[in-house]
């Protein structure tokens, strides 16, 4: 997973210092225009999709799940990790259909977006996917180690809700304005 560097910044020092499934560690030491020299340690992800589903009567395909680094179980916007050398609306049709049991007809790119640019090079791209069909057989499986509940609610539901996921909440802002 190559980060993404500015061509002002020098880099004089970069060493992965984890490699993981879903993510590597890299510390660097960084020379800005200023001269400022900063010590870093990055999480190095391949990026993500997000998907704001919208079904005939306007209302998003969420799914509910146990995020165990919160501690709680929360409602989002379908969503999944890139798979290297994978196209990302290629992505996003796999990670709905795996999620949700749904395709879509109809695909644009929303935003792309970091999600914590403070120490994340993970780039997430929302697409909307409108013209749902639910899959009846044939359905790709979703990942084995997740247990999802998928719900509907109205985007503006949302704002109203105890929803503290970003994507999601970047997703109803969107789908409203």
């Amino acid at each position: 997973m190559p980060l993404i560097r500015h061509p002002d910044i020098h880099v004089s020092d970069s060493r992965k210092v984890y490699e993981g499934r879903i993510f590597d560690l890299v510390r660097e030491s960084v020379v800005l225009p200023s001269g400022l020299n900063q010590e870093l340690t990055i999480v190095d992800h391949p990026g993500a999709v997000a998907i704001a589903a919208v079904d005939e009567n306007g209302d998003l395909l969420l799914v509910r799940q146990y995020r165990h680094a919160c501690g709680d179980w929360l409602l989002e916007v379908p969503a999944g990790r890139v798979e290297v050398g994978e196209d990302r609306l290629a992505a996003a049709m796999r990670e709905l259909e795996e999620e949700t049991g749904h395709r879509a007809r109809s695909w644009e790119l929303l935003r792309e977006f970091f999600a914590a640019p403070g120490f994340c090079s993970e780039r997430l791209s929302l697409f909307i996917a409108r013209d749902l069909v639910r899959v009846e057989s044939g359905a790709k499986e979703k990942d084995h180690d997740e247990e999802l509940d998928v719900v509907r609610r109205s985007p503006h539901s949302l704002f109203e809700a105890d929803i503290v996921d970003a994507k999601t909440l970047i997703a109803a802002a969107l789908l409203v304005r």
